[in-house]
């Protein structure tokens, strides 16, 4: 009499299983170094933000001939874009319109902006003595350049425009 051999069970074979893993591990190897901290996503963005909003200043600067100021205010984690700017106190100056929301003033809070809520300024510093405004002249160039110092968390980000040619760049310093 003949016995039926009981089927096989399907299995995976070694080769199988470390050909998966080996996959997942290389998957892994190019996805986490690419997810960053909330601090870098926050810094950098308003990084972006400011530093985008710079170059409108000087922009505005250079089409209308006439002197263009982005005003800082550190106690209230914002800036704005004055025309004009005769060095009055934050609350008195008065921001042009800004050129895409139409009706608004060109005023951002840093808190406010989406993705940034954790960002703070840590110092502003134009010319010399140091100033909490940077003004660019009908040509584009900053009356005296400087830095503004953003921090998310432990991570650092210094906005720099260029005293000569007004040429606005983003470093990390640090976290």
């Amino acid at each position: 009499m003949r016995t039926i051999a009981p089927p096989l069970r399907a299995a995976y074979t070694l080769v199988e299983i470390l050909i998966v893993v080996l996959v997942l591990m290389i998957a892994a190897a190019i996805v986490i170094p690419n997810i960053g901290s909330a601090d870098y996503s926050q810094a950098t963005s308003a990084a972006a933000v400011l530093q985008s909003d710079l170059e409108v200043a000087r922009s505005l600067a250079m089409t209308t001939q006439q002197p263009y100021s982005v005003v800082f205010s550190l106690d209230r984690l914002s800036y704005k874009v004055v025309a004009n700017y005769a060095g009055v106190a934050y609350a008195a100056a008065v921001a042009v319109n800004h050129p895409v929301i139409k009706g608004k003033p060109y005023e951002v809070h840093l808190n406010m902006l989406n993705g940034a809520a954790g960002v703070s300024v840590t110092s502003v510093a134009f010319g010399v003595p140091p100033q909490q405004y940077v003004t660019f002249q009908s040509l584009g160039a900053p009356v005296a350049g400087g830095s503004v110092v953003l921090r998310a968390g432990n991570y650092v980000v210094t906005v720099s425009v260029e005293g000569l040619t007004g040429i606005v760049s983003v470093t990390r310093a640090g976290g």
